[in-house]
């Protein structure tokens, strides 16, 4: 069955990839878990995880720091109850623009980065890795300019788009309270690292999927204990770590049956499986079909495979 949010998604994919801009929507009463459909359709949208804020991020004090901010926001959110412009300590500046359900205040559409000017952007990122000891400047500025750059849209044409997401939300939640039970508004979560944990959960396992990772290393990157982001790694997305962490493996393993020539053997290691039998039984249990029927049916002109 579709998910029914599932425009949404598409429509801010769409506009991150069509502006060159970074859509981060924070959740500040709890509203976004209670409906699992919008759940899954936001959580790429729940943190900041390009290169750059990732890698600031792997020292704990600066990652704490980011979640500090969500406060402030809040408040800044309730005081102006309108869009403001805002720069964090890591040099990156974006749009708040307030989520508003009859007068509670929910959450923001947070779009960025736009540029406030490189000297001062330059200086905050010297500024927080010379109070690092594990950030290296030289690196923070090379991803700051890898992958931070200017939108293609102003913000005049770009913020009444979030506000139409803004209102969207809105509606969405003022109907999911008729059918869930909705979050206890007077106990915020805007200091709750949460969703910030579970983005950079699932981050972080996109990018090192093929590396020997499981619940420890996961937690040390979210500056979390084990069994706090296996509990609320299962909540959020239904399975366990390792679980996902073998789909993940799988769905990258189908391009590798697809478009190579490689042997099974070879696929194994790519994805980060050791064993290639465990791997194919694996990947039939998630797929329904072993690996190297698999790749018959969809590359009909792949040669015979070793295993």
């Amino acid at each position: 069955m579709a998910n029914k949010f599932a425009k949404i998604g598409e429509y801010l994919t769409f506009v991150q990839e069509r502006f060159n801009v970074q859509v981060c929507i924070k959740d500040f009463c709890g509203f976004i878990p209670i409906n699992k459909e919008l759940d899954t359709v936001l959580r790429p949208f729940l943190a900041h995880t390009n290169p750059y804020c990732m890698y600031i991020k792997q020292d704990r004090e600066k990652y704490f720091d980011c979640l500090s901010m969500i406060r402030k926001m809040h408040n800044k959110c309730e005081q102006l109850e309108t869009h403001f412009f805002g720069m964090c300590h890591g040099g990156l500046g974006e749009y708040v623009v307030p989520i508003v359900s009859e007068g509670t205040l929910l959450g923001s559409i947070n779009v960025g980065f736009f540029p406030v000017g490189d000297k001062r952007s330059l200086f905050r990122i010297r500024k927080v890795c010379k109070s690092s000891h594990i950030l290296d400047t030289d690196t923070a500025i090379q991803l700051f300019e890898q992958h931070v750059s200017a939108p293609t849209i102003t913000p005049d044409s770009l913020i009444p788009m979030m506000e139409v997401i803004s209102e969207y939300l809105s509606l969405t939640y003022t109907n999911l309270q008729a059918t869930h039970t909705a979050p206890n508004l007077g106990k915020k979560r805007y200091n709750s690292s949460e969703d910030t944990i579970i983005s950079h959960a699932l981050e972080f396992i996109r990018q090192n999927y093929n590396a020997k990772i499981g619940v420890q290393e996961i937690s040390n990157f979210c500056h979390c204990s084990d069994s706090y982001i296996s509990h609320i790694f299962k909540k959020r997305t239904g399975v366990n770590i390792n679980t996902y962490i073998n789909k993940i493996r799988v769905e990258f393993s189908k391009n590798y049956l697809i478009t190579t020539s490689d042997s099974i053997a070879d696929i194994t290691i790519n994805v980060g499986f050791n064993d290639p039998n465990y791997f194919s039984r694996v990947f039939t249990d998630l797929i329904g079909i072993p690996p190297t029927e698999f790749r018959r049916r969809f590359r009909e002109d792949a040669p015979s495979q070793p295993l």
